[in-house]
């Protein structure tokens, strides 16, 4: 009977092939007893991704939810920061305004307009803070900041109190043009009367962050400092009494305008709460949902490694094989 061999090349060939296949196996095996996760769902599952599928589905809704509401956290502390420097620049400004206008006197009142357009200036550049990529004072256009520059909209109160010879005057008209439709609202807020979406922060809630720079708490502070920054004014400068009574009536305004103040911020903690809240429901259902997706492609480790143990001796047997064949030559046949 013939002998069916095959030759040296098809020979090297299998055994490449073998070696490839068992390399191949040995590293899905090695990852499955570390991991303690199958490298073959399909197998894991009897080809029923149905479960696994909806799991994955949720579980990307979660992360998109997550990091909006990390968006939304952010643009709430950076609008209670705005708030809070627009505290800071106006609370003790106006303490000042109040103890020199009841003194009366050049040296104490003619200082404070300088005081009061820097703390305009940082009460605007607080309104114009930005959060990430969004301008967060602006409402729904939140590609274009809240306000003019600071020195843009002191020259429109300058010439809408110009003329004004008396306390009363001057103080009407820098409300008035602070509550003109054409006044501050056209000139001076650049962002939109529409209020910014709510931003989504989990299944069935969002967060209305919708506060602008035309909120009346912002609106009242910016007219007290305004009205505090006409101490220089053309037709005010040297003219004491009516210095004097400016500061006091800014003094006063920026005053009252704290509390207004400090209802917003309130607010806009409620509004804290309810993300902070909203991520802390997430994470949890972050965990349950990860801890179900691995449940479903668990492997048993003690097997995969019995496996990987198989898989490695097969492997050395077939290096000591090579090896031998390797070693094979006719020489060795030879007399």
């Amino acid at each position: 009977m013939a002998m069916i061999g095959i030759g040296d090349r098809a020979q090297t060939y299998m055994l490449q092939s073998q070696n490839a296949l068992l390399k191949a196996r040995m590293q899905q095996l090695s990852g499955e007893v570390t991991s303690g996760i199958t490298s073959d769902p399909g197998k894991a599952l009897r080809g029923d991704y149905t479960q696994l599928s909806g799991l994955e589905a949720t579980l990307s809704l979660i992360d998109a939810w997550s990091g909006s509401a990390k968006l939304a956290e952010l643009t709430a502390q950076t609008q209670q920061s705005a708030l809070q420097a627009l505290d800071q620049a106006a609370g003790g400004l106006g303490t000042q305004l109040l103890q020199a206008g009841s003194s009366g006197t050049q040296n104490t009142v003619g200082p404070l307009a300088e005081q009061a357009r820097a703390a305009f200036a940082t009460a605007v550049s607080a309104l114009n803070t930005r959060a990430g990529n969004r301008n967060v004072f602006s409402g729904a256009a939140t590609d274009q900041p809240a306000l003019a520059s600071a020195d843009a909209i002191l020259a429109e109160v300058t010439t809408a109190v110009a003329g004004q010879v008396t306390t009363q005057g001057v103080v009407d008209a820098v409300k008035a043009w602070f509550a003109s439709p054409t006044g501050y609202a056209a000139l001076a807020y650049k962002g939109s009367a529409t209020p910014a979406s709510p931003i989504p922060i989990g299944k069935g809630q969002s967060a209305p962050l919708t506060t602008t720079a035309l909120d009346p708490a912002i609106v009242d502070t910016l007219t007290g400092l305004a009205t505090a920054a006409m101490i220089d004014a053309p037709d005010v400068a040297g003219n004491i009494v009516l210095q004097a009574g400016l500061a006091t009536a800014a003094g006063q305004s920026l005053l009252t305008a704290g509390n207004s103040r400090a209802t917003l911020a309130a607010e806009i903690g409620i509004t804290q709460n309810r993300i902070a809240a909203a991520q802390t429901r997430n994470t949890a259902e972050q965990s349950a949902l990860q801890a179900a997706k691995s449940k479903l492609l668990t492997v048993d480790q003690y097997q995969a490694a019995s496996d990987l143990q198989v898989v490695q001796t097969q492997l050395e047997m077939l290096y000591a094989l090579t090896a031998r064949i390797g070693n094979l030559s006719l020489v060795n046949f030879l007399p």
